[in-house]
């Protein structure tokens, strides 16, 4: 084919999206993807303001609170594989596109629960079409924009993220303090059935802008269509640059030196030749060069999503007893003595005891915090965004990582209630600039055509950190309430005749 005049024939992908620019088109992708982090977001901090609003209505217990947390993160870990091969064997925009769509039925679903177990049932489900908010978001975002600009833009994007937190904690402040009821015929509709419906509108509207979104130009590439890649990267440029489509000076382009061909599915059809396939798409992970890399990202995944999900899934019940608590006493607590459920020690031990009639109060102070961090947090994630592309992304992972400990332990020690909660934000928003130079770094540790798949693998590891964390957050609540955890050996003693089952 012969090269028109002015245009480059055979160039590199990374150096034909470095031609294309950063301009208007990434800032929609950086918002698009943003809003799709959003509704994974959503999904996982919705039932974080649910738990104190449905206690009564859904008759929840604390084990069925630690269960109901962790329904979110059950589905992600479920669909996360499986999420990450049809990223890398259909397209990003495929899996993102069909995911957040059917996303918007589950929640419709969910607001019409009848009891606790469907209603964990569709959690579960929600987080497995979740899975492409945040496996393939990632990859389709770094391979829209200049290698240059990928730290900054997943930074951007997740300070966007946060916007789920502030809409949640609006939209619970608006409807979860009302106490209106509606009969329906087969179940009562309620406030948080209300707030539960509105938390699905982002998924409806990234769904639709999905729908005028091309698929990932790197991914057509290494798929073998090199001419729509060209396509993309002409629109790309285009909508950055302002110009017509014919002006982008590239001819033809080729995968870079260091990608590595996808490897293709087995002829025949049935399920072996499928499984076959995701073994392809998979093993390459577990051996080297890549295996030592996975691993180091593995664990501070884990480490980073237990500290993030679990401040995220507990601060409103540990917000919501907190405020009760400093009603009812004068004076600087610890947060320890604060969310204990001291006052229901003596009636939890007595069986002769009246019922006490459930109360599902929520206090105003719980959606302070939330609101709060989802206005701090794009201001730090903006400003990390210029500060981060300045140092080692490493010693930048480490530093905060330190910080996030040394203030988990000021938790502990603190007795000032507004500095206790500034902690306690703080922690997610420092985790959270780890999350997005980590996930940098990841996408590019990994060649295309298994990227998916290493954000997968990572996605649930980390899933499994946010369970880990929920679940002792859940177990040590049970051991409170019941007066096993306490500085009389009476309270454990009691514990154990009455209770074997908890610990």
């Amino acid at each position: 084919m012969p090269v028109k005049q002015g245009k480059n024939a055979n160039v590199a992908f990374e150096d034909a999206m470095d031609i294309a620019g950063y301009g208007k088109f990434s800032m929609f992708i950086i918002i698009l993807a943003g809003l799709a982090m959003c509704t994974s977001l959503l999904g996982s901090v919705d039932v974080s303001f649910i738990l104190p609003a449905a206690e009564c209505d859904l008759k929840l217990s604390s084990k069925d609170k630690g269960l109901l947390s962790s329904a979110f993160f059950i589905g992600t870990i479920a669909g996360s594989h499986l999420s990450g091969y049809l990223a890398d064997t259909l397209g990003r925009r495929y899996v993102l596109m069909r995911g957040l769509s059917l996303n918007v039925l589950f929640y419709i679903l969910g607001t019409f629960a009848p009891n606790y177990w469907s209603f964990f049932i569709v959690k579960v489900a929600s987080g497995i079409l979740c899975c492409p908010a945040m496996i393939a978001t990632v990859p389709l975002l770094g391979e829209f924009v200049p290698s240059k600009r990928r730290a900054q833009s997943l930074l951007i994007c997740t300070s966007l993220a946060s916007i789920g937190l502030l809409y949640s904690a609006l939209i619970g402040w608006l409807t979860l303090q009302a106490s209106w009821k509606l009969d329906l015929w087969f179940i009562t509709f309620t406030p948080w059935r209300l707030f539960f419906l509105l938390c699905g509108v982002p998924s409806v509207i990234s769904s639709l802008l999905f729908c005028m979104t091309p698929e990932s130009p790197k991914f057509m590439l290494t798929r073998g269509k090199s001419e729509a890649s060209l396509k993309i990267l002409q629109r790309v440029h285009s909508v950055n640059s302002g110009k017509i489509l014919g002006s982008y000076p590239v001819e033809s382009v080729k995968m870079d030196a260091n990608e590595v061909p996808a490897p293709q599915p087995s002829g025949g059809k049935g399920v072996m030749p499928v499984l076959k396939h995701i073994c392809d798409q998979t093993l390459p992970l577990f051996k080297p060069p890549f295996l030592k890399n996975l691993v180091l990202c593995v664990i501070l995944m884990v480490d980073i999503c237990l500290c993030v999900n679990t401040i995220f899934l507990w601060l409103p019940e540990i917000t919501n007893r907190m405020a009760f608590y400093k009603e009812s006493h004068e004076g600087d607590f610890s947060m320890c003595e604060m969310v204990t459920k001291r006052e229901n020690l003596t009636s939890s031990l007595n069986t002769t005891s009246a019922p006490v009639e459930c109360n599902a109060t929520i206090n105003t102070a719980v959606f302070i915090p939330n609101v709060l961090i989802s206005l701090v947090q794009p201001i730090i994630m903006l400003a990390a965004s210029v500060i981060v592309p300045l140092f080692d992304r490493r010693h930048i992972l480490s530093v905060i990582l330190i910080l996030c400990g040394c203030m988990a332990f000021l938790l502990t020690v603190v007795r000032d209630t507004s500095i206790i909660i500034m902690l306690f934000g703080g922690m997610p928003i420092l985790s959270g600039v780890c999350y997005n130079v980590l996930s940098s770094i990841l996408i590019e540790l990994f060649p295309t055509y298994i990227r998916a798949m290493a954000v997968s693998v990572n996605m649930i590891c980390g899933r499994l950190g946010a369970i880990i964390g929920s679940q002792v957050f859940c177990k040590f609540d049970m051991l409170q309430s019941y007066g096993c955890v306490g500085e009389h050996d009476l309270w454990t003693t009691r514990c154990y005749n009455r209770f074997p089952g908890i610990l």
